[in-house]
């Protein structure tokens, strides 16, 4: 392999080699980027020679990186990251910019708070659009703000971030239990909680909810009688049944508006939402204000929060 000077490799070239890694496909980098495909080909044959790798292996139609590529890719992030950063930030005005604004989230309990958002887009800007983009599997949040399909991510905290993002505490929710109040009394006790049918949502991933380990510390357990793919459709299944769930507060406003709810008979630590973004995207005029509303549009906490460990987790 041709010898290439290492101090050749630019952003350009290192932007082209993480696309081609998150994607596994050098035609849909071309089309990410408004290249042809022989650019990517030939500025992927740079970096080979650069690094003195092979970097991608042939898979089916597409390619897959070596081992070397994906030890160089938290590097490449870094890298990217701090030269996408180096802008000051600049001055923007809403109104003169036609792009909507676009923000991912991951749970329907944030529907209340999305609601206020916009309204506070239109009072800013009349004729700006918001779009919601769908954040499932959490995860994908590194995904979705690497190729710029959203602004800014709201979420439920947990997540390890990469070096790439940036985050801060957007708001915090409470844990309570929601009952169709027809179909059965509110809780009378802690063992009337463990004795009832659950209903909990499936959000992918081994680790244990709050409430199997809150349970689980004071060795108790309790009986899960149905599991539903999303957070929509829990609220539909339980109404008309004697079947519980122990789900965010929030959602008391919107979906589950049908339902009543009533503390939860064991301490369960609060719900932690960040807002994150890219770190390419700190000093933007553009998204700084995207930023500001979204923090501006809060609404007052209407029910204190009980004291209990921080810890962020999902149900």
């Amino acid at each position: 392999m041709e010898n290439y000077d290492i101090y050749r490799v630019d952003g350009y070239t290192l932007r082209i080699f993480l696309s081609v890694c998150q994607t596994g496909s050098l035609s849909r980098t071309a089309a990410l980027l408004d290249l042809n495909q022989s650019t990517i080909s030939y500025t992927l044959d740079k970096m080979r020679a650069a690094i003195g790798d092979d970097l991608f292996v042939k898979s089916g139609r597409g390619v897959i990186p070596s081992e070397r590529a994906l030890s160089l890719v938290p590097q490449v992030q870094q890298i990217l990251s701090e030269i996408e950063g180096l802008a000051h930030k600049e001055k923007y005005d809403p109104s003169a910019d036609p792009t909507a604004v676009k923000i991912a989230i991951s749970t329907p309990a944030l529907l209340q708070d999305v609601k206020r958002i916009h309204a506070g887009i239109l009072a800013s800007s009349p004729r700006k659009r918001l779009e919601l983009i769908r954040l499932a599997p959490r995860d994908r949040i590194v995904e979705i703000l690497e190729h710029g399909e959203a602004d800014v991510a709201i979420s439920v905290a947990g997540f390890q971030y990469p070096t790439t993002l940036n985050h801060q505490t957007y708001s915090t929710d409470k844990l309570v239990v929601f009952y169709d109040p027809q179909h059965r009394d509110k809780l009378a006790s802690i063992e009337d909680y463990t004795n009832a049918k659950h209903a909990v949502v499936d959000f992918g991933g081994t680790t244990k909810s709050v409430v199997e380990t809150a349970l689980g510390e004071r060795g108790l357990s309790r009986t899960v009688s149905l599991v539903a793919p999303t957070t929509s459709m829990l609220g539909d299944l339980i109404l008309g049944t004697d079947i519980i769930a122990t789900m965010q507060l929030k959602l008391a406003d919107s979906i589950f508006k049908g339902l009543r709810h009533c503390p939860a008979p064991i301490d369960l630590p609060e719900v932690v939402y960040d807002l994150v973004w890219h770190r390419r995207n700190e000093h933007s005029g553009r998204n700084h204000w995207i930023r500001d509303l979204i923090q501006s549009q809060q609404a007052p906490a209407s029910e204190p929060i009980p004291a209990a460990d921080k810890l962020r987790h999902q149900t």
